[in-house]
């Protein structure tokens, strides 16, 4: 099959005219490790300026192939020091000896100027875990290593969503920082943001993390408000051959990765990359009593009496039937007025959330093909394709079960030495996902008539009931009796609820999780999609180095009328139970967004200054130009670098806080992009509302009681609290941070601190809007409140009071030989002193955390080890899933490895939470436990 696949491309090519360069010099050479002369495998060995390379084998030799002398390689592998050599004479082979130098500063990024710089250079907070840190993740996970970086928090809303976020108010739906693989946005178009790596890069094909903890917007625009996280994968020209590797442990994990990656034609111009991944488990539970019980819902004053009362007149009812209830309430009215069944409290037990979520299972398959082109030697073509379908339990709002949710992805890409031209499209399908908290409550709520008549029947029946007690409804009933008989009911009406495992509760539960209307179902149907363009220039100018770029983003929100105002086009295009009719036309409600950035840096007295300046605008369809500035300085002496810089950023409304729509019949959920005059339908016309708390404290004291049941209410204007609602606009920060990073004798320093001040977060308000005519803080909006003529809505809002928090950070590194010891400290703190907006969100952030660890490398032979102990100090969450505390937790991982050269294979063997420390890293999320694992990974360089 490889051998028609590379006739085809080598005969495309000839059909394209593209000429074969033949090379004429062929330089050789080996690579060693200083110091044990051992040879280095998989040494990256690149023409500079171009992108034609290759690696050395099972040896440590190379082979290159060249046009003309001289010309410079440079050399590098992970841990070691980059070589840049030149050659001027290839008749001699090269004997190059790699010096392990390690130290994290050294490392090149890209991520934080968009430009390559050493991490000592960047002006900014960016930590990097490269291929073999990758590999050496303690906790056997790279994603949840993550978190073992200086100021990177990790937070595990299940085992298959993971979530990052930077620089506090954390959130497990991270939509103020940016993920990228590759160069493109890792977010659900629906959701607008990334669903953790449940659908990202392969261990295999990772090459390296980038996390810039910060404001980026300058660089990266909307979203990047807190952060940027940017994975790079491998390039089929200087990662060739086939990997694959298989992992298992306890929780019923298994996973298997495979990837190949090779030239497809002599001149090494066509490049082939394919990825497969499959990942299985059984999930960690989410078992907090309180928080993770969905459904327990409460009916006060239901009017029993009122129902036997009607039921005489019921023509779905046989005139027999009628005839009883006709005789019941004869009774009831003349004979035993205290025998009427009232008004009764009904509060549904419901449902734990594993009871509602199939297994606990999640899973995750992952694909991935690129084809490459080279058409010279620093300009590149690529086509790559990746699809992922993933089932987990994500938490937002509520807390919902992701099942077979499906990304598909296309890039196409231009890249050169100094530019670059992308574009992509990403398309989403929820698959069969629902919201586990409606779930819950639909099931309680469908199980109330059958409540309802158990209870009447029992109340009224013959057997233990008013009936046998009153001699067949001839006497009056006494006190006792009542009593008696309502005891009764209530524990017959009890066994109405439905049951996990019942004929009734599967039926009820397969008709809700299919059902998109949340009156009565729980289904989740997003069917988005994004399509994206950016480039970029690098210009090497005398005065000083620029780069410039601009980007377009379409979005194609597509909910079906479920989520969004993307609703009917005609409202009668319904099927026969209501519901949408998914062939229809739904309006569109298409958003688009574009920016341009500029950056100019410059180097002074004698390389020891360089000073940077950035500036991005971006625009909307639906909002004017933000500027995101950024000024940075960084001095250099020798190995001792300063920085300061100052910037500010933004996060754009996501889609749902412009154009949500949702009627859960008690409550609307509303975006907010025109403000209320355009919700009330007064033609955008500004008018006030109710604070919602305000109408029912109101209320409260309207309907108020003594002791004894008496009636003391009154009216009182005071309490209703008028409001105006204005249109949502973007959230604001602007940040100054100072910063060092140095190497005192073999001890690597990287130290932080910043001082961030936020406006206009996004948030939710519940408010009340009269019905008709009615106005709010006029007499008629008061009588609406007192009649209950009034439609409570929950809607979005900018707060109203900026808020400043302030954190700083140290990394340490020292290393011995073949060993590395590291540790990071991290501070953060909100200043809430003079803080009473609420919709300000939860900082939901440690105010103090640390790790450390040790890293051995072929401290034995082959054999290496990585430990990790993370401390996480409690703190409070607040979300609108719920508030509440996240005690402290410490986290012990380990990891040993052994390569098996002759088997071209390494074993790992590990835990992550090795002790065992049940905790969970935010309120109503899973109970995270201990994985045991072992990992075996196979590399073939020659196939």
């Amino acid at each position: 099959m490889l051998h028609y696949l590379r006739s085809f491309i080598l005969s495309f090519t000839i059909i394209l005219g593209a000429e074969a360069v033949i090379a004429q010099v062929t330089i050789t050479g080996t690579v060693y490790a200083k110091g044990t002369q051992e040879t280095m495998i998989g040494t990256n060995v690149v023409l500079k300026g171009t992108t034609t390379g290759t690696t050395t084998d099972l040896n440590g030799k190379f082979s290159l192939e060249v046009d003309a002398l001289p010309v410079t390689l440079q050399i590098s592998f992970v841990g070691f020091g980059r070589q840049e050599i030149e050659v001027t004479d290839a008749s001699t082979p090269l004997n190059i000896n790699m010096e392990m130098t390690a130290f994290a500063g050294q490392e090149v990024v890209v991520s934080a100027s968009r430009v390559a710089e050493t991490i000592m250079e960047s002006a900014v907070s960016v930590q990097k875990m490269n291929s073999r840190e990758i590999k050496e993740a303690a906790s056997g996970d790279f994603y949840q290593d993550l978190g073992t970086l200086q100021g990177v928090d990790v937070t595990s809303a299940s085992m298959g969503f993971k979530v990052i976020n930077s620089r506090g108010f954390n959130d497990t739906s991270p939509v103020r920082s940016v993920q990228m693989i590759d160069g493109m946005d890792n977010q659900a178009p629906g959701l607008n943001f990334p669903v953790g790596n449940l659908l990202g890069a392969s261990e295999l094909d990772l090459e390296k993390v980038e996390i810039i903890s910060g404001p980026a917007s300058a660089m990266y625009g909307p979203s990047a408000m807190q952060g940027v996280i940017s994975m790079t994968t491998k390039d089929p020209y200087q990662y060739q051959g086939i990997s694959a590797q298989i992992k298992g442990g306890n929780n019923s994990l298994l996973e298997g990765q495979f990837r190949y990656a090779n030239t497809l034609d002599k001149d090494d111009k066509w490049g082939l990359k394919l990825n497969f991944i499959h990942f299985q488990a059984l999930d960690w539970e989410a078992t907090d009593s309180v928080a993770n019980k969905y459904g327990d819902i409460e009916v006060d004053d239901f009017d029993l009496s009122a129902i036997v009362t009607q039921a005489q007149y019921d023509q779905d009812l046989t005139k027999e039937e009628r005839d009883d209830f006709i005789a019941l309430n004869n009774y009831l009215g003349l004979v035993s007025p205290g025998a009427s069944p009232g008004k009764i409290d009904i509060l549904a037990p419901g449902y734990q959330e594993s009871q509602l979520v199939e297994d606990y299972s999640t899973s995750s398959t992952r694909l991935g093909a690129g084809l490459f082109y080279k058409l010279d030697d620093s300009l590149m073509a690529s086509y790559e394709y990746k699809y992922g379908l993933g089932t987990a339990v994500y938490q937002g709002t509520n807390r919902y079960s992701i099942n077979n949710i499906r990304f598909n992805q296309h890039k196409l890409e231009l890249k050169g030495k100094n530019f670059f031209l992308r574009g992509y499209s990403t398309t989403e399908n929820a698959g069969d996902s629902y919201d586990i908290k409606f779930t819950g409550i639909n099931l309680s709520k469908g199980a109330i008539p059958e409540y309802v008549g158990e209870y009447l029947s029992a109340y009224f029946d013959s057997v233990a009931g008013l009936k046998i007690m009153t001699q067949g409804f001839d006497n009056e009933a006494d006190p006792w009796m009542v009593d008696s008989a309502h005891r009764y009911a209530a524990r017959q009406a009890a066994k109405m609820w439905y049951k996990e495992g019942t004929a009734n509760f599967d039926s009820a539960y397969a008709a809700i999780i299919n059902n998109p209307d949340l009156q009565g179902g729980s289904k989740f149907v997003d069917a988005s999609s994004l399509q994206h363009f950016e480039g970029q220039y690098n210009f090497n100018f005398d005065f000083a180095n620029v780069i410039a770029g601009a980007s377009f983003r379409r979005y194609d929100p597509n909910s079906y009328g479920t989520i969004f105002e993307d609703t009917l086009a005609n409202p009668g295009d319904t099927l026969a139970n209501g519901q949408n009719d998914f062939d229809a036309q739904f309006v569109d409600i298409g958003n688009y967004e574009y920016g341009a950035y500029v950056q100019a840096s410059k180097r002074f007295m004698n390389n020891k200054l360089k000073l940077a300046g950035s500036l991005r605008f971006d625009a909307s369809k639906n909002y004017t130009a933000q500027y995101s500035p950024r000024l940075s300085a960084v001095f250099t002496k020798k190995d001792h670098n300063f920085r300061i810089a100052a910037q500010s950023a933004f996060r754009s409304p996501t889609l749902q806080d412009q154009y949500l729509l949702i009627d859960l019949g008690v409550i609307k959920l509303n975006g907010n992009l025109n403000g209320s005059g355009n919700l009330a339908g007064k033609n955008g016309v500004p008018i006030p509302f109710y604070t919602l708390e305000s109408a029912q404290d109101f209320l409260a004291m309207y309907d108020s009681v003594d002791a004894g049941g008496s009636y003391i209410g009154e009216v009182q204007p005071d309490l209703l609290e008028r409001t105006y609602l204005d249109p949502i606009s973007p959230e604001q920060v602007k940040t100054i941070e100072v910063g060092y990073r140095g190497i005192l004798n073999k001890l690597y320093i990287d130290w932080t601190a910043y001082y961030s001040t936020y406006s206009s977060f996004i948030g939710n308000i519940r408010v009340a809007l009269p019905d008709g005519d009615a106005i709010a803080g006029e007499e008629s909006g008061m009588d609406a409140i007192l009649t209950r003529d009034f439609q409570p809505y929950q809607i979005k809002i900018n707060a109203k009071q900026a808020v400043s928090s302030y954190g700083t950070s140290i990394g340490l590194a020292y290393y011995i030989k073949k060993y590395k010891l590291k540790g990071n400290y991290t501070y953060a703190y909100l200043d809430t002193a003079n803080l009473t907006d609420p919709i300000v969100p939860g900082f939901n952030t440690p105010e103090h955390k640390f790790n450390i660890g040790v890293v051995g490398t072929r401290v034995w032979k082959t054999l290496g080890f990585s430990v990790n102990n993370k401390w996480v100090k409690g703190f409070r969450w607040e979300s609108s899933f719920g508030d509440g505390d996240v005690p402290s937790y410490s986290l012990l991982d380990v990891q040993v490895n052994y390569e098996f050269k002759d088997l071209y294979s390494t074993l790992r063997i590990g835990s992550s939470n090795l002790l065992n420390n049940k905790h969970r890293e935010a309120y109503g999320a899973v109970t995270v436990g201990r994985i045991i694992y072992a990992t075996w990974s196979f590399h073939f360089d020659e196939f």
